[in-house]
């Protein structure tokens, strides 16, 4: 490295995913602009989040241009998939299934993180972006228009400035935690595990649903594939991830609220994983031939953070370096896609002067507060308590209609009219329609919670884990209009309350 110092408009401090779509936004929106990836490591290491959603989806495949890619080295993701059984070590077959029946009108997609964060980095650098690798930033010292960075790499150290300096440095946090920021949330104390696996048995084969096609299985047939979808495994307090991967490996993850559940005390960490994954009810048939790559073993005890301020003049967080609070839904991505592009289209606006010193202020401001507006809101709406349901598939099956129903209404049909709406975090904006899907949404959750704690007290918690397969039709294209999913929710929910009114008036009578 050269000892003499240079300057950049654009210092983004990691090069995976969401850094190097920061950086590919800015320099196609502005081919002029000077911008500098540092890269931590020499090669990208296998790390979770590989499930998409519809709106990362459209990120990745609309907004950065990848559908080839995407197409040719990653796989089509078929959906959601809830599976629930009663503890007691039963067959796929007997569980109880929960999902849609068709193939998603909306690509997503199972991704291999590695391969796809080195794509995303050789395209950065092909297309004009200097990359330092491997190279860590060491020094940050916040100035206004020029920041100046202290960076290590392999021939010494080299000090540059920069207008901006984007942190997408992930769960290291490293500029929030610098710059004091980023707080742990311990209203959701959840804690995950997770490995790669060989040999995991196909949801779709023939030792799942039998030679024979012209014999009745348990498990009929529907168009989507079964393994091609995040297949979830469910309990009270907990859930598992099964997600393919183009190379034949699955990741699996078990995810959990400490509160509920605790894992077994004996052995080491991936000992007890390994354990409880096999003992699953419909997971241990997939496992049965399977082995775990022990060297891939990760495990956090506390997942929820978030960062109290998402931007200032000259510096950024996106991504995982500015928040994460739970797997379940895979909206880690979305995340990542919506702060790449709404602090990509502010500092690109900001290096084309497009706004004056109070219109920058007054942007800046308005960014951190839809953001930091959207993280409790989130919180509220989707997982305050959330693991109370996961042992119940009726309750279960009622929250993800609702819940995705609203997610194609309320979050992925906006991008699609006017791709500027994709810089909206969910709830964001301090506006009536967002107050009234969070209020709804809030109360969906809230009353499902209750009645979750009400069948534990009496004991019928669970009841329908057996033999119940729980279909719907498409979730629909993200259009403003009620979906067949949200009827399936609404015709479930108003079953269970019918239920509830039931239990009452049983045990009155039986009182009496």
């Amino acid at each position: 490295m050269k000892e003499a110092s240079k300057h950049y408009d654009v210092v983004v401090i990691g090069g995976a995913l969401t850094g190097s779509s920061t950086a590919l936004l800015l320099r196609r929106w502005n081919p002029t602009a000077r911008i500098l990836v540092v890269e931590k490591t020499s090669k990208f290491d296998k790390k979770v989040g590989e499930a998409t959603t519809e709106l990362s989806s459209f990120f990745l495949s609309h907004v950065l241009r990848l559908h080839e890619l995407l197409a040719r080295e990653h796989l089509h993701k078929m959906g959601l998939r809830f599976w629930f059984g009663d503890g007691s070590e039963r067959s796929l077959a007997e569980c109880s299934e929960v999902s849609s029946e068709l193939i998603p009108s909306l690509p997503s997609y199972q991704l291999d993180r590695s391969r796809l964060d080195q794509s995303l980095l050789d395209m950065c650098q092909a297309e004009g972006t200097e990359v330092l690798r491997p190279a860590k930033v060491k020094k940050f010292e916040q100035e206004w228009p020029k920041s100046r960075l202290t960076i290590e790499g392999e021939d010494g150290e080299l000090e540059v400035t920069a207008r901006w300096v984007v942190d997408a440095s992930g769960k290291r946090c490293w500029l929030g935690r610098k710059l004091g920021v980023i707080e742990r949330f311990d209203d959701h104390p959840t804690a995950a595990s997770w490995s790669r696996w060989r040999g995991v048995t196909s949801l779709d084969s023939q030792e799942v649903l039998g030679r024979d096609v012209r014999e009745e299985s348990a498990l009929h047939y529907i168009p989507a594939s079964r393994r091609l979808c995040t297949n979830h495994f469910m309990g009270h307090g907990w859930w598992c991830w099964v997600i393919p991967l183009v190379d034949g490996e699955t990741s699996i993850g078990l995810v959990r609220d400490r509160r509920l559940f605790e894992m077994p005390r004996e052995g080491a960490k991936h000992e007890r994983y390994e354990s409880f994954l096999r003992s699953c009810d419909g997971l241990g048939d997939l496992l049965k031939g399977a082995q775990l790559d022990t060297d891939d073993f990760r495990s956090y005890e506390h997942l929820a953070y978030r960062s109290t301020q998402y931007m200032d003049r000259g510096w950024a967080l996106v991504g995982d370096a500015a928040a994460f609070i739970d797997p379940f839904y895979s909206p880690g991505l979305d995340h990542c896609a919506i702060s790449s592009f709404a602090t990509a289209n502010l500092i690109d606006k900001d290096l084309k002067q497009a706004l004056d010193e109070p219109g920058l202020d007054s942007a800046i401001a308005a960014h951190n507060a839809r953001f930091t507006r959207s993280y409790p809101r989130y919180f509220e709406a989707l997982y305050k308590d959330k693991y109370e349901l996961f042992g119940d598939a009726e309750l279960s099956a009622v929250a993800f209609y609702l819940d995705t129903a609203m997610y194609y209404l309320g979050v992925v049909h906006g991008p699609q009219v006017d791709v500027e709406e994709l810089a909206e975090p969910p709830f964001g904006r301090n506006i009536l329609p967002a107050r009234m899907a969070f209020r709804l949404m809030k109360l969906t959750n809230r009353r499902l919670v209750h009645i979750a704690r009400k069948r534990q007290s009496r004991g019928t918690y669970g009841k329908r884990n057996l033999g119940w397969r729980c279909m719907t039709d498409n979730f629909g294209r993200g259009r403003r209009k009620i979906s067949p999913a949200h009827w399936k929710g609404l015709g479930l929910w108003a079953k269970v309350e019918l239920g509830e009114v039931w239990e009452k008036l049983s045990r009155a009578g039986g009182r009496t």
